[in-house]
């Protein structure tokens, strides 16, 4: 890496519950979802420059449109401007999670964008700053911002770090369909969900914990792709396996095993993308 250049990491977001209510007058919803990341993911590269440009490397990223619309450059011009700083940068964006498959990638290109250039700019913005002003970029850009175990309410501006949670070996598998959101919580709405509930949190044993919770999205995604039930009862099969669900929207599905050679051995042998990764504090 260029001395001049900054590295930030984009780890990989999971959901390992999550929680969706009744959508508000304001068309969000409200959440309540305890979220790990991996050590798997994106990485961010900045150096200085007189203007912004965007370059893009990895698979995933052919997919990507490098205009104004990009997360990754959104982020750059919203610091920028909040911040009142008068340079740019030049950031490159090496892709591995795949588009829309549940995993956050989007979100935490973004959240590393204001963390890399947070440094390059030598503004010193505490990490719960930059959160809020990620929340102005998506959802989810908030919990990534910390890239760390956390519980997520709100529309994910409320944001209680989760100490406890230990490293869990797993696996992270995308059965090779694209899942947009939109679609998803669509179909949700339509099944008239109950507004969302207070419910006690994790106690005890976090894996028991863990099987009496649920994705509420997880159920219309199947709807929508079946592929993805397939994939949940694959997993399920597999050897010290301990659970498995769908993260996020979709597609990706993860399943969390008793030792990290079963993880490896499931990674393995599933046919579409598959990591086998820890879950846990990923920064």
């Amino acid at each position: 890496m260029n001395p001049a250049e900054i590295s930030e990491f984009a780890p990989a977001k999971v959901n390992l519950t999550l929680r969706v209510g009744r959508a508000r007058a304001d068309g969000y919803h409200p959440l309540d979802s305890l979220v790990v990341f991996a050590d798997w993911g994106d990485e961010i590269r900045v150096k200085p420059s007189p203007a912004f440009l965007l370059s893009m490397s990895g698979e995933p990223s052919r997919g990507l449109e490098g205009g104004g619309d990009n997360l990754v450059l959104r982020a750059a011009m919203t610091l920028q401007r909040v911040a009142g700083v008068s340079e740019a940068a030049a950031i490159h964006l090496h892709k591995r999670i795949p588009l829309a498959a549940g995993l956050g990638g989007g979100s935490a290109d973004a959240a590393a964008t204001l963390r890399a250039l947070n440094r390059l700019w030598k503004l010193d913005w505490p990490l719960d700053r930059l959160a809020q002003l990620g929340l102005e970029l998506g959802a989810d850009v908030p919990a990534c911002v910390f890239s760390r175990p956390l519980r997520m309410r709100g529309i994910g501006e409320w944001i209680e770090m989760v100490e406890t949670v230990p490293e869990l070996p797993a696996v992270i598998v995308n059965p090779g369909v694209a899942v947009p959101t939109g679609p998803v919580f669509k179909s949700y709405d339509a099944s008239d969900p109950p507004a969302l509930s207070e419910r006690g949190f994790w106690q005890g044993d976090l894996i028991d914990w863990l099987c009496e919770q649920s994705n509420d999205l997880e159920a219309p995604a199947i709807v929508r792709e079946s592929v993805i039930g397939d994939t949940l009862d694959w997993l399920n099969a597999q050897d010290g396996a301990l659970l498995a669900r769908m993260t996020g929207s979709g597609a990706s599905c993860f399943a969390l095993f008793e030792t990290e050679d079963q993880a490896k051995a499931a990674a393995a042998l599933f046919p579409k993308m598959a990591e086998a990764v820890w879950l846990g504090p990923a920064s």
